[in-house]
């Protein structure tokens, strides 16, 4: 791990760099989600839930998706949770409403027994998916999937936070395509000195 100081001025999102190494990154000897070994671990919700973090994830996408086509925003519950839901309230705030989901990991077993939770048209929409962390890209892959089969258009996917462990190439995949600009990070571990 590096120990030099990163210079997050010249992070994709500093503000939300700065945010994302105060709030979200420990030390220590971690398993991650996608069983990797890690000396550091990212918790982005410490970020997400706080009123700090939550603007600036909301503005960071509000700047990335400026001049996107979409009609909706989400992404898989727990992660995305937060995320959608800044992200459409600081939309309406903004002059620009839009619709926000989360996907469940699984159907309820009772009520509608939805898997995507919200007001998104069975219509086929075009749909931006968000997550807050991407080591292997599983999280994000799975709520790609869920959107593609319930047959909506997944026009971009972003997380919070990349490891760079691989992800980017199984996300673009996903999208079926290997156009680099379909995934974007916000904030990358190189951008926090940590790759």
């Amino acid at each position: 791990m590096t120990t030099t100081q990163p210079d997050l001025a010249a992070a994709r999102h500093p503000a939300l760099a700065r945010c994302v190494l105060e709030k979200a990154v420990t030390r220590g000897d971690f398993t991650l989600a996608s069983g990797a070994k890690s000396d550091y671990y990212c918790d982005i919700r410490l970020v997400s839930f706080s009123g700090e973090g939550a603007a600036l994830i909301a503005d960071a996408l509000l700047d990335e998706t400026a001049n996107l086509e979409f009609d909706a925003l989400g992404g898989m519950d727990m992660g995305a949770t937060p995320i959608a839901a800044c992200y459409g309230m600081r939309a309406e705030q903004k002059g620009r409403p839009t619709t926000v989901f989360v996907v469940r990991k699984a159907p309820k077993s009772h009520g509608t027994q939805k898997l995507i939770e919200g007001p998104l048209p069975e219509t086929p929409q075009r749909v931006v998916i968000v997550d807050d962390v991407v080591t292997s890209g599983g999280s994000l892959i799975k709520a790609i999937r869920v959107a593609q089969e319930a047959g909506h258009t997944v026009v971009k996917a972003f997380a919070v936070l990349d490891r760079e462990s691989g992800g980017r190439a199984a996300i673009l995949g996903a999208l079926g395509s290997d156009g680099a600009d379909l995934y974007q990070p916000l904030v990358t571990v190189s951008e926090l000195g940590l790759g």
